[in-house]
């Protein structure tokens, strides 16, 4: 194993990796030096060794059948550890007490006599050795002997760092003609003396050739387009008289008539005398970026004949704000042609009013947004105000900068004035609507005097006895007709408070059991009235206190209840309330309250308009049963108030369940 310090070892490794020599095939080079070396040392065995991290590599090998062995059995790793440009000798391995229990060296047969010199490079680095190995003791290897064998281990080491520069520029010469392929790059050279051509592989690809074809000073003229012959004979004049580089595009015909754009460098080369020895450039095909931005001229042409003939008026903006190009219809919006309002900042024709907006909106298209939409007034050339809409693009360069703006700006003066009128009508229908609501209030209230005392008198007149059937019956009928009509009032009277605006939340601890228990005992007489069923599902969970609008809540629970019992004449109603922790970690519960009955059911399309104000599922049951349409209304809209929700689900003829959910924090 080696003995190095480990940074001049890993020195030594870069530099025998850096050769690319290992594990590569027989050399003749190589194999005649270690010929040599074995004949002219009269041993049986001669090798040229690298020693790699954990082995003994074998770049030539005469008189032994082997490619590596371990290092630790290597005796050219002792060797290597000398100084540079040194020679090991081992009369007898088998008596030398680093080495007689080698492997390699016990028994019979096994390495006697080795000789090693070093194979060192320019830079110092030890790498292996050329040795001799025999398998007889021998004391008779002198001083020449060594200085010839160093000699030997001396062109050894020349012929490694040979390999690998020629490997490093074969490499390099590899890399560049990828680079050339990939950029569609290749470089020529003319001496001036001998007038031979030089061109890389990738110039005979450009121009279309064979890279077998002889080449002279006229090939390169060969393949110009006829057109532009005289254009390469003046760059050639221009490099020579000039000395400077020189540049020109110009059009090939390749020989299977294709044609190809090119772009052709060249700069003059002089030698060391001051006189022009020969002409270096490179060629690069720019067939694709010339149709590119021929394709560009083309559609630049059509934009502006698009831009020169539509109603909207069409303008490329610097980042500054100033117009590089209006389109003609201007004219027709602000009185003024292209030509005076060319390179002037796009404010200078807004409203003062309205400049602010404009300038912040191009800091946020300079900032990188790359689309605006902007209603602004601008200024008629007469004075007066044109209200125009103006679509902003910005335009990026290929690594993704802003570079232009192209705006589009449309008369929306018209627009604006049916805007204006339909906020107007808007306006007088909302101050109708809230004519309407008050009225409906103030009617409400007037009514609901009145017709208490009627429900009244016609309780007292209940409670009476010696009616006779008749006149029970008629006070029956006065009782349920003022209470309905009540119903409707009371309906109302919400309804139009809440479209007010005039309702809020009273916000008190309420104890849910305790609530949900008044609204039972309310119903519970229309249950009984029906021989209905009622059945209670109401979760063990349920805190005892809460806060919110108990009233309300309680309002709304009546409302459903009420329903499902109205609309269900067999079967029953259930009552489901559950309380779940709040997401997110707030305080408090979701309160969830359901009412399933066994009733006539809702058709699907119309149980999504329900909550909808004065609609019921069918005109029949409003008939049959009364009410106003405006308690789910009513419900809902209370429940949104509370932050909540509010649905149903329902199967025609079988039943319908009614829930809603509220957030309350504890009480």
């Amino acid at each position: 194993m080696s003995s190095l310090d480990p940074v001049a070892e890993q020195l030594r490794l870069n530099a025998l990796h850096d050769l690319a020599i290992l594990d590569t095939p027989p050399e003749p080079r190589f194999d005649r030096v270690t010929r040599l070396a074995a004949g002219l040392f009269n041993v049986p065995t001669a090798l040229v060794t690298l020693i790699d991290g954990d082995r003994q590599w074998f770049k030539s090998t005469h008189g032994m059948d082997l490619t590596e062995t371990r290092r630790e059995d290597a005796i050219c790793s002792h060797a290597i550890q000398l100084p540079p440009a040194s020679v090991m000798v081992v009369p007898d391995a088998s008596r030398d007490p680093r080495f007689a229990d080698n492997p390699h060296v016990v028994g019979a047969g096994g390495v006697r006599f080795y000789a090693g010199a070093v194979l060192t490079t320019a830079a110092g680095h030890n790498l292996g050795t050329l040795c001799l190995i025999d398998t007889s003791p021998r004391y008779d290897f002198n001083e020449g002997d060594q200085a010839r064998l160093r000699e030997l281990a001396d062109l050894v080491a020349e012929q490694l760092e040979l390999s690998g520069e020629r490997r490093a520029a074969e490499e390099e010469h590899r890399l560049l003609a990828l680079a050339e392929t990939v950029s569609h790059v290749g470089h020529w050279r003319w001496r001036l003396d001998t007038g031979a051509v030089i061109w890389s592989d990738e110039v005979y690809r450009i121009y279309g050739l064979d890279p077998a074809t002889p080449l002279k000073r006229e090939s390169w003229l060969g393949v110009a387009a006829d057109e532009d012959r005289a254009e390469r004979e003046a760059f050639i004049e221009r490099v020579f008289k000039d000395g400077s580089s020189e540049e020109f595009e110009t059009t090939i015909q390749r020989p299977d008539g294709t044609r190809r754009r090119v772009l052709v460098s060249g700069l003059r080369q002089v030698d060391k005398h001051g006189r022009a020895a020969a002409i270096f450039g490179v060629v690069q095909d720019v067939t694709e970026r010339h149709q590119a931005l021929e394709h560009l001229r083309r559609s630049e042409a059509r934009y502006r004949l698009v831009a020169n003939h539509m109603g909207d008026v069409v303008t490329r903006l610097k980042l500054d704000g100033r117009s590089s190009y209006i389109s003609p219809a201007v004219t027709g919006l602000l009185g003024f042609t292209p030509e005076e309002m060319a390179g002037r900042p796009a404010q200078a024709f807004l409203h003062p009013d309205d400049q602010g907006e404009l300038l912040n909106t191009f800091a946020r298209l300079a900032g990188g947004e790359r689309r605006a939409i902007l209603q602004h007034r601008a200024m008629h050339k007469d004075g007066h105000e044109v209200w125009v809409e103006t679509t902003f693009q910005t335009v990026l360069d290929p690594d993704g900068r802003p570079v232009e703006v192209i705006a589009v700006i449309r008369d929306v003066s018209e627009r604006r004035r049916l805007e204006q009128d339909l906020r107007e009508a808007r306006d007088r229908a909302e101050l109708a609507s809230e004519a309407k609501s008050h009225f409906l209030a103030n009617m409400s209230h007037e009514l609901r005097t009145p017709l208490t005392s009627v429900i009244g008198f016609s309780t007292l007149l209940q409670a009476r006895e010696g009616l006779g059937p008749v006149e029970r019956r008629c006070a029956d009928r006065i009782n349920i007709a003022g209470k309905a009509l009540l119903s409707v009032i009371n309906d109302i009277l919400d309804f139009s408070r809440l479209e007010a605006g005039g309702m809020a939340l009273d916000i008190q601890p309420f104890e849910p059991r305790k609530l949900f228990g008044e609204a039972i005992e309310i119903i519970l007489g229309q249950i009984e009235d029906k021989e209905l069923w009622l059945s209670q599902d109401i979760s063990p969970d349920l805190p005892e206190v809460l806060l919110g609008d108990g009233p309300r809540v309680r309002q709304v629970l009546l409302n459903l209840m009420g329903n499902a019992i109205k609309f269900t004449d067999q079967g029953g109603v259930t009552l489901g309330v559950t309380a779940k922790p709040r997401s997110g970690g707030e305080p408090g519960v979701l309160l969830r309250v359901t009412v399933t009955d066994t009733g006539v059911g809702i058709a699907p399309e119309l149980a999504e308009r329900l909550f909808e104000r004065f609609i019921q599922a069918d005109q029949t049951t409003t008939r049959r049963h009364g009410g106003s349409g405006l308690g789910l209304a009513i419900s809902r809209q209370l429940i949104e108030m509370m932050d909540g929700r509010i649905g149903v689900s329902s199967v025609p003829g079988q039943g319908s369940t009614f829930w809603f959910e509220v957030p309350l924090p504890p009480g």
